[in-house]
């Protein structure tokens, strides 16, 4: 089993349980203790764990930024899904938006098989990349800083350049989800650029897998209420499902 494969399902799991000894990562996996060890120690220096004795827990209050290769790896089928299920609400010729995220570049993916004619404005690099495989698409890339790390574009002018346009939809990416306190992100710099995305957008669609509900990020973006619907994937639970919706909260599947 490759490295990411099994950093996929060590949070797979974790995001379900919580908390997970190392012999029972090694017997699921079938590989030693002392890999299972290396794998712990890397995601804990990622900030997705917290190793403790014998195994590790989730670090679930207030998320923190973590790696995108990571992160691209985890929940993928459930961002799949996901984006099949966003796309239903573009209509051909409209203008999109998508802030940087690993399950908006599965929208990307989506958009570009599915439609003929798009406008689409992204600070992700990967994104732009993705969309630029169909001819006839209208791409919008702002200038600024490239930040590294996630392969996107940040600053005063990128979110200057976004101020300018007016925006169909906005698929908005979050970390995290709670009836307490709305929706919450992390990172300042692209923080900027979502709300600017968020401000001059028409409709908002939150695109979050389940594992984002009742989760608290350090930024807050805005009550449940302020866009028209999340989107999500089937696995969320039907309790949790039922919480979020007996508080009139849109959520499509």
């Amino acid at each position: 089993m490759l490295k990411s494969d099994r950093y996929k399902s060590i949070m797979d799991y974790l995001t379900e349980k919580k908390s997970v000894k190392v012999v029972f990562l090694s017997s699921l996996l079938n590989v030693t203790q002392e890999t299972i060890r290396r794998d712990l120690e890397y995601l804990e220096q990622l900030g997705e764990i917290e190793r403790v004795h014998g195994g590790a827990v989730l670090k679930h209050n207030n998320i923190k930024e973590t790696n995108f290769t990571v992160r691209e790896s985890v929940n993928i089928s459930e961002k799949k899904m996901i984006a099949k299920h966003a796309i239903q609400f573009v209509k051909e010729g409209s203008f999109v938006s998508l802030d940087v995220s690993t399950t908006n570049t599965e929208i990307a993916k989506e958009l570009a098989k599915n439609f003929n004619s798009l406008s689409v404005i992204t600070n992700s690099i990967i994104i732009a990349t993705i969309l630029s495989a169909n001819p006839n698409f209208n791409l919008y890339l702002p200038s600024g800083k490239i930040r590294n790390s996630e392969l996107c574009i940040v600053g005063d002018s990128c979110v200057s350049y976004i101020e300018k346009f007016n925006i169909d939809t906005f698929f908005m990416s979050v970390s995290g989800i709670s009836l307490e306190r709305g929706l919450t992100d992390y990172g300042d710099g692209e923080y900027e650029v979502k709300m600017a995305m968020f401000r001059n957008a028409n409709k908002v669609f939150v695109v979050a897998d389940h594992t984002k509900f009742d989760s608290i990020a350090m930024l807050k973006i805005g009550n449940l209420k302020s866009v028209d619907g999340i989107i999500t994937d089937p696995n969320i639970s039907q309790p949790m499902l039922r919480k979020y919706e007996e508080h009139d909260i849109n959520i499509f599947m």
